[in-house]
């Protein structure tokens, strides 16, 4: 089937109803050598076939979409041909934007627009990259040039390639990072409808409409892109944080910040944002007290408050 259909990986799967209750189990093969690249199983009750269809498809599609990024660049890294195009360094980034390298990321993206200058995916994750660093390490002497940077690698990704969701919604979440929330809204809501089971989309979308007022509704969004997926990368766990803040839930965005072993700083920041929400001032201040000097944090507040739309 590889073969005849040009395929890397062939997803197969089963259904078997007993009574009342569904079973379907789910294998995402590697064509080349017939390995088992992910294997689920879903046991759930016949309520509602059209809903137990839904929650099947979303489950598969956000498990699967890390996994086979990954196990796509350790295929194509055994070919000498394709071990230094684009696409496998675009791949690389997105593994170690995952695991929290953050300037792995950005090595692995900044050689694939070597190689292809004009590779939207590559482009409009620079984008997001080079405005999420404005948040990981603030810093007054580098911001402003920072921005400016990530608002032309997002143009250049646009003027690439407009069609694409993945570029759209990673646009869509660099631009909120600048305070263009009117435009993230836009380019996440022509994302969304154009995929609207990507969980990267999902997050994007959820964290745009969190920071434009609608807190409840980017909340739920943020949630589902994240239901699935057992292991969060460093974002989406600060997208889920940002969005339990936003509606005053301190506790639960306090474990989202909490929810790594080696977190970025800004992650600590945040945290104690939540402490003292919630009158835990001293646990607040010790935190403050042991930012590292590098780190601005009134660079950090103002970049923040750029992307409330609400006052």
């Amino acid at each position: 089937m590889g073969q005849e259909l040009g395929a890397d990986f062939v997803l197969e799967g089963s259904v078997r109803l007993a009574g009342q209750r569904l079973r379907a189990s789910v294998q995402l093969i590697e064509a080349q050598t017939g390995a088992h690249v992910f294997a689920e199983r879903f046991d759930r009750e016949m309520a509602d076939i059209f809903a137990v269809q839904d929650e099947i498809v979303e489950a598969i599609v956000a498990r699967l979409f890390f996994n086979l990024q990954e196990v796509a660049g350790v295929v194509r890294a055994r070919s000498a041909k394709t071990n230094i195009s684009a696409y496998t360094s675009w791949l690389r980034a997105g593994v170690a934007w995952r695991n929290g390298d953050e300037p792995g990321a950005r090595e692995h993206m900044q050689q694939a627009i070597v190689l292809d200058p004009a590779y939207a995916p590559a482009l409009a994750s620079l984008a997001l990259l080079y405005a999420y660093w404005r948040f990981s390490e603030p810093n007054a002497a580098t911001d402003a040039k920072l921005e400016a940077e990530c608002q032309e690698f997002a143009a250049r990704a646009i003027a690439a390639d407009k069609n694409d969701p993945f570029v759209l919604s990673t646009v869509a979440a660099c631009l909120l990072l600048v305070g263009r929330v009117d435009d993230a809204m836009r380019y996440s809501g022509i994302a969304i409808s154009m995929s609207p089971r990507d969980i990267n989309g999902l997050v994007a979308r959820g964290m745009i409409v969190s920071y434009a007022g609608l807190h409840e509704e980017g909340l739920a969004l943020v949630e589902r892109g994240c239901k699935f997926e057992p292991l969060l990368p460093p974002a989406f766990l600060s997208s889920l944080g940002d969005c339990h803040y936003l509606v005053r839930r301190f506790d639960a965005a306090l474990a989202a910040y909490g929810s790594l072993i080696d977190p970025p700083i800004f992650f600590r920041l945040n945290q104690a944002a939540c402490l003292a929400q919630l009158g835990r001032a001293e646990e607040a201040a010790a935190i403050m007290h042991a930012m590292p000097q590098a780190f601005d944090t009134e660079v950090y507040a103002r970049n923040t408050a750029k992307m409330c739309a609400l006052p």
